[in-house]
């Protein structure tokens, strides 16, 4: 998978991006909701403001600026390493980098922003300084996100191969649970997955028929009591290998193949993430994983078969969690389900009920029995019925087309319509297109849709107006009730202001520039607009 002008990492001699003892608050490939980790977190002691250095000489080739993911973010590519290095999450850019981006950002018109520069542009050297750290975009905390990338082909890395030596660990994986989950087959005798855990993780299970065996546990390391990803995994069966993992480097292309290393069901009921070594009948991850078969069991025969789960870190330290399934002879219930038998290499367009969907080929991860059922009548506040579209536990690889009739066509102002999915009984919006009588949405999973209105305008409320002239900073919460915010527009004296979002609190921002708006009165006026255009207009002076 190696880029062919990717220096080793002993070769590359990267600069650690921080003046402070290194420590993680997440590390690579941890599993995360529909994607990878795609670098390390590094701690900054509870601080934003740190100063953030580049790793080695090279080129500003992006910079990022969104109320999301990365929040800022700085790409530097650097030829002669055949690298890209990420630097996320940052509280502001250096000068050089800002006056640019700012420049782009007053241009358009715009404070989210994702902009390429070339090589002459931003030359950068090792060390320079490159802004400071904070907690931007879709961060749980400050902290320094970073990411090693091939520069060929884009594929994430693990940092910890560049940067291992600057941090200590002594601390091997630790297993929470050990599972057994039944496919064609039963364990303890029900068609149900057992788990064991605490005092009973060495207790046996019983079991005949297909079966998968599944993990849940994390690692440690030395100096935290964070958990992070495990690195490499592997089950012995009879003394036999079965299955091998390792996620030392992934494509972002196939970031929601994370969701075919868990029992995914559990993830959607609990947020449970057991991993689980049986592999889809696409096998999006053959890359990271060696299996004997699909990875799953046949317990066939009356007697001991003898398991171990073993678990490392990039450090070497190492658990093994055995345990012992015992063959029982068993009847093994017919669970056979209604619905129609999808190939997931294949293209399907299904009607029901008025409802088309289109599901491309290679958007199932296995073969898959699809079923849809209409719910009438649908709760109050909706205008069509309730659509279950396949099961929420299976998950999607990429985008399916669904289309579902408006039965309730009484609005005049059709945008105000809108495609909601349910989780229990609250819903979401999701990006759809009203066309003829019908909401049309590509959406990534499958679950329960049905339509619904927003005719409620945005919440926009100015936060302590009376201390914006003393503290130098102009500051709203906004918010809406179904569709979300999709435009925003700040100006002061009629001329537009670059206000800063951050999607976590929904908090607008705008740092007052002396120079630019002197001592006197000023007329602020704040447009915001949801999907469904509703629109608020809030007009204040300072």
């Amino acid at each position: 998978m190696a880029g062919a002008d990717r220096v080793s990492p002993a070769a590359a001699d990267l600069r650690v991006p921080l003046d402070i003892p290194l420590l993680l608050s997440g590390n690579f490939g941890e599993l995360r909701s529909n994607h990878f980790h795609s670098g390390v977190d590094f701690k900054t002691q509870g601080r934003t403001g740190l100063p953030v250095y580049c790793a080695a000489d090279g080129y500003v080739s992006r910079v990022l600026v969104s109320p999301w993911g990365f929040g800022r973010a700085v790409y530097v590519t650097h030829p002669e390493l055949g690298l890209v290095t990420v630097y996320g999450h940052l509280q502001s850019f250096a000068t050089r980098i800002d006056n640019p981006v700012r420049g782009r950002q007053y241009a358009d018109e715009t404070f989210s922003i994702d902009v390429e520069f070339g090589p002459g542009v931003i030359p950068v050297r090792r060390g320079e300084l490159l802004g400071r750290s904070g907690n931007a975009g879709s961060s749980g905390g400050p902290h320094l996100h970073m990411d090693v990338r091939d520069a060929s082909t884009g594929n994430a890395l693990d940092p910890l191969d560049y940067y291992g030596s600057h941090l200590k660990d002594n601390v091997a994986p630790e297993v929470r649970a050990v599972a057994l989950y039944p496919r064609e087959g039963v364990v303890n005798g029900q068609q149900k997955p057992a788990f064991h855990s605490g005092q009973t993780l060495k207790d046996s299970f019983t079991a005949w028929g297909r079966v998968v065996p599944g993990i849940k546990a994390y690692d440690k390391m030395t100096g935290t009591t964070n958990i992070y990803g495990i690195k490499y995994m592997t089950l012995i069966v009879d003394g036999d290998i079965v299955y091998t993992r390792v996620i030392d480097e992934f494509d972002f292309d196939r970031m929601r193949a994370v969701n075919t290393l868990v029992e995914y069901a559990d993830v959607v009921r609990d947020k449970s993430w057991n991993m689980i070594t049986e592999q889809p009948d696409a096998r999006p991850l053959s890359d990271m994983i060696t299996t004997v078969g699909d990875g799953s069991l046949m317990i066939d025969s009356e007697r001991s078969y003898k398991c171990e789960f073993i678990l490392e870190d990039h450090y070497g330290n190492r658990t093994r969690a055995p345990f012992t399934i015992v063959g029982k002879k068993s009847p093994i219930p017919d669970v056979g389900g209604e619905g129609r038998l999808l190939s997931y290499d294949r293209a399907y367009r299904i009607q029901e009920g008025g409802v088309f969907v289109d599901i491309p080929a290679g958007s199932l991860y296995r073969d898959y029995l699809f079923s849809m059922e209409r719910t009438e009548p649908a709760p109050d506040g909706t205008y069509s019925d309730l659509y279950t579209i396949g099961s929420p536990e299976e998950p999607l690889s990429g985008n399916i087309t669904i289309s579902i009739p408006v039965e309730e066509d009484v609005l005049t102002d059709k945008k105000k319509y809108c495609l909601v999915r349910y989780n229990g009984l609250r819903p979401s919006a999701v990006d759809a297109t009203y066309r003829s009588g019908r909401m049309e949405a590509k959406v990534n999973r499958f679950g329960v849709y049905s339509v619904m209105a927003d005719t409620v305008a945005p919440k926009v409320v100015p936060q302590k107006p009376e201390q914006w002239a003393q503290r130098g900073v102009v500051t709203y919460k906004i918010s809406d009730n179904l569709s979300g915010i999709s435009t925003y527009r700040g100006e002061i004296d009629g001329k537009w202001a670059l206000m800063e979002l951050d999607g976590k609190t929904g908090t607008l921002s705008f740092k007052l520039d002396k120079q630019k708006w002197p001592a006197g009165r000023h007329k602020i006026v704040l447009t915001v607009t949801d999907a469904c255009g509703n629109e608020t207009i809030s007009t204040r002076s300072f």
